[in-house]
């Protein structure tokens, strides 16, 4: 095998083989690659109209600009420099309120990619069967960050085209807006393809792709918020910096974005060569001789196997809530400088603008929390994938025993979230108002039930279609939509009516319904039922 290796690496060189891997690639990911480019691309052509329509005139968008100009709202958005060209110019609206969202979507997209072609692959063994062709040992790294290249600048054009019809800038805006989002796809596939580089496993790869995106988002809010330096350490706040379509828009910034990709790039390459196949640059910590006796059992198991996805997803929450948190606090000091109509742009059923942000900053926390719990699924396949769970099924040990045991663990790792995002936006919020507090904390709780049909459908959909995994992040990302974008994007109350969330209410600024809270539990029992009805009537596939 050394041998052979070696003869490949002095004969045929360390990429030979790329331009097959490449179309190899191309072939497995082609439908990966359309839903998400399509999706992307789709929903920024169907808020462009949108967008425009709201705020035709230049006094409407000059009214909308001073409820955007707090430090709060910029951190949310983007530099106070797209405020400033609000009323002259469409376009810089646009550009604020979206770069941030498509930009921290092309970035998940490129993290999934990667790890999916890179360090999943070895992680399956697929690898190993490839390597065994006169490939080169650098020859699918470099076919993947090609499929990524690409795929990057097919999403960039697309978006250009998206943003082509908007006004307020030249014909050099549009394609500017499209190559910011490239240059982040960029990025993080040459993040990314470090992280697969240095970890062993497929789910700590996309981990640390994850955590870099967290890191962009938070810096680039900071910076933002108070115009710093902060946003220059964010891959998204380079983006954000072009200042496109306001008058002082500029392309440099993308440099940086090119300048870290390609040293991200020739990294990975220098990593690949100097570790062996099949594990990362860091060694895997050895675990015990013997088991705890708490780990006897699946479900057991199955929760220590996801405690790393816990405690990353009760980080997370408890640091969102707490930003969050710091917005809704100042949130009367924020109204007072807003006319009656505007004001009436964020009011929710006539409640207090505090109330309507904690009504707003609830379900945001409920839907990240449902997220974790998706993933917590989506764990459960790749073990029955991988082989690892063929070990545990050749024990004593009952299709409710596992794989079902990931249906506890992810609606305990989705709730616990929820609690711990609810009471940090509280914590932070509330300003000692008892009162407030309270209304946080209930409203996290009447998220609950929506979010257990959420984790409780990716479940069944797992047990009967276990091969559709996009399914899960259909469910996820049309709730997402719903909540976020629902009515910005003035969807018809049948489609809005398929999100579980639409059923919830908006308390705490207005009543919530206990028949609703009631209908939404039982549904989520039964697609539990249903779950655990098709894992026992399907052949488990380990491959």
């Amino acid at each position: 095998m050394a041998t052979a290796a070696a003869e490949i690496e002095n004969g045929l060189g360390t990429l030979a083989g790329t331009g097959k891997m490449l179309r190899f690639q191309l072939r497995r990911t082609r439908m990966f690659l359309f839903w998400w480019i399509a999706g992307i691309a789709g929903f920024t052509w169907m808020v462009v109209p949108v967008l425009a329509d709201q705020y035709p005139t230049e006094a409407e968008r000059a009214g909308f600009a001073a409820t955007m100009s707090s430090p709060a709202m910029l951190s949310m958005s983007g530099p106070v420099e797209y405020v400033h060209a609000y009323a002259a110019s469409v376009g810089a609206l646009f550009s604020h309120r979206m770069i941030l969202w498509t930009c921290a979507m092309t970035a998940v997209m490129f993290v999934l990619l990667v790890t999916r072609l890179t360090r999943a692959d070895e992680e399956t063994s697929r690898s190993e069967v490839i390597r065994s062709l006169p490939i080169g040992r650098r020859a699918d790294l470099a076919a993947a960050l090609l499929v990524g290249t690409g795929a990057a600048v097919v999403l960039g054009g697309l978006l250009a085209l998206a943003a082509s019809g908007l006004d307020g800038g030249d014909a050099r805006s549009p394609v500017l807006f499209g190559a910011a989002h490239t240059a982040v796809g960029l990025v993080f596939a040459g993040l990314t393809a470090v992280a697969a580089q240095l970890s062993e496993n497929a789910s700590t790869s996309t981990g640390y792709g994850l955590a870099a995106l967290g890191a962009s988002v938070l810096f680039a809010g900071a910076g933002n918020a108070e115009g710093t330096w902060a946003t220059w350490l964010s891959p998204i706040g380079w983006s954000q910096l072009t200042y496109v379509y306001t008058p002082e828009e500029r392309w440099w910034p993308l440099l940086v974005s090119g300048a870290v990709a390609a040293g991200a790039v020739w990294l990975a390459f220098a990593l690949v060569a100097h570790r062996d196949f099949g594990q990362g640059m860091f060694a895997a910590r050895r675990g015990r001789a013997e088991a705890k006796a708490g780990l006897k059992s699946a479900t057991a198991l199955t929760f220590r196997l996801v405690r790393g996805l816990i405690w990353t997803g009760v980080v997370t929450t408890l640091l969102l809530g707490l930003a969050y948190g710091s917005v809704l606090g100042g949130a009367d000091d924020f109204a007072d400088g807003l006319s009656d109509a505007q004001q009436a742009i964020l009011d929710r059923g006539g409640a207090d603008l505090r109330l309507s942000f904690a009504t707003t900053f609830i379900s945001i926390n409920a839907i990240v929390a449902a997220l974790f719990g998706v993933l917590v699924v989506g764990r459960a396949r790749r073990e029955e994938t991988v082989g690892r769970g063929e070990l545990i099924a050749a024990g004593p040990v009952a299709r409710s025993g596992w794989p079902g045991s990931y249906l506890p663990a992810a609606l305990f790792t989705a709730t616990l979230t929820n609690l711990v995002a609810g009471l940090g936006l509280a914590a932070g919020g509330s300003g000692g108002d008892g009162d407030l507090f309270g209304k946080i904390t209930v409203g996290t709780l009447v998220q609950l039930p929506a979010i257990w049909v959420v984790i409780a459908f990716v479940f069944a959909a797992f047990a009967w279609l276990p091969r559709l995994g996009w399914l899960r992040w259909l469910a996820w990302t049309w709730t997402l939509l719903v909540v976020y974008f629902g009515a910005l994007l003035n969807l018809p109350e049948w489609a809005m009516a398929i999100s579980p969330f639409d059923h919830l209410g908006n308390y705490p600024a207005e009543d919530f319904s206990t028949p609703a809270l009631a209908v939404l539990t039982a549904v989520a029992a039964l697609l539990a039922a249903l779950g655990y009805l098709g894992l026992r009537r399907r052949s488990l596939s380990f491959n």
